[in-house]
């Protein structure tokens, strides 16, 4: 199968030609060739921060962030539900594949239960959940995903995070979401990411983009708490920033709202010099690759991608696109992924 028009395999826009067979790319060319249809190339959508255990959830969440979603609140109760919880995550992993997503990373809490919870729930899917899960290193889980440095002793988070580095796989936590914390001892666990740092300080930040640790931010969700990201001034600091959807009591863990959310309110940040729509789709597509260590969408290897019905200028896919713009969907998935 050859594709003509808009691309975007690595990280950067052109015009061109690609060809794809039994799901790996063959041949990729900037320039246009006999095709079997017009239309626009770019990767899959990787969901950098997702809770879809509380996605069932039908009401607006009442309280502040703690009572929500803090130890023991809102969201502590809606996972009691374990029959709601499968099927509530079942229905948000059919929104993922409809709208072009190979591989969320889900930050689940239950311990080994709720790792074991996420695992049934997603056979038969063919995107890829990256488990994270809470109180150890579970056999079926990618990593460990902390709540926060604030809801646990330090020393339990510092046996958490070397025993995630020693088995070679991800550590990540929660950092300055709804109070500064102490961004010494967040650093000290040497995470692989970070997740919000919404009340951090610059210096903070300043020092996050000099240690090399990329940020996800999750916009619409921490928009219903009254919290903006400044994602233009993220950026402006060299933080390397890739897009999550949060809670799917919240946000429905669609990538398109997520990318076009995340644009409008960069335009009312326009001090730091904005953020372009080329930007946000590699908030979406290309860092989160770069996070993960996913090697994909390069001329012998497996195609993860995307492909629109015509072609498509970035500024039409991040605020005028839907998965109805979809014409496939490629999951060759790669070896290579955690």
């Amino acid at each position: 199968m050859k594709i003509y028009g808009n691309i975007m395999l690595q990280n950067n826009f052109f015009v061109g030609t690609v060809e794809i067979e039994d799901g790996k790319i063959v041949e990729i060319k900037e320039k246009k060739e006999e095709c079997d249809f017009r239309g626009t190339i770019i990767p899959t959508f990787i969901n950098m921060h997702t809770h879809i255990g509380d996605f069932y959830y039908p009401y607006e969440p009442q309280g502040t962030l703690e009572e929500v979603v803090g130890p023991g609140g809102l969201k502590h109760r809606i996972l009691q539900n374990t029959k709601n919880v499968f099927k509530g995550m079942k229905e948000a992993m059919r929104i993922m594949q409809r709208c072009g997503v190979s591989h969320f990373v889900d930050f689940r809490e239950g311990g080994k239960e709720g790792v074991e919870l996420l695992r049934r729930a997603s056979k038969g899917f063919r995107i890829k959940p990256i488990i994270l899960g809470r109180g150890g290193l579970w056999e079926n889980a990618d990593g460990i995903g902390l709540s926060s440095i604030t809801d646990v002793e330090f020393e339990e988070a510092r046996r958490l995070a070397e025993k995630a580095h020693r088995a070679n796989k991800i550590f990540a936590l929660h950092a300055s979401e709804n109070r500064r914390e102490n961004i010494k001892a967040i650093l000290a666990l040497k995470p692989n990411f970070l997740v919000h740092m919404l009340k951090a300080t610059d210096e903070d930040l300043r020092i996050v983009a000099w240690k090399n640790i990329p940020l996800v931010i999750t916009p619409r969700a921490n928009a219903f708490w009254g919290i903006i990201p400044n994602i233009s001034k993220l950026k402006s600091m060299g933080l390397k920033i890739a897009l999550g959807t949060d809670n799917g009591m919240i946000s429905p863990p669609c990538m398109f709202r997520e990318m076009e959310f995340a644009y409008r309110i960069s335009k009312i940040q326009r001090e730091y010099g904005g953020i372009t729509p080329e930007d946000v789709i590699r908030m979406a597509t290309v860092y989160p690759r770069e996070i993960l260590g996913i090697r994909d969408n390069i001329m012998g290897e497996v195609a993860n991608v995307i492909i629109f019905k015509k072609i498509m200028t970035p500024y039409q896919i991040v605020t005028k696109s839907s998965c109805r713009d979809i014409k496939f969907v490629i999951r060759g998935m790669t070896q290579n992924s955690l």
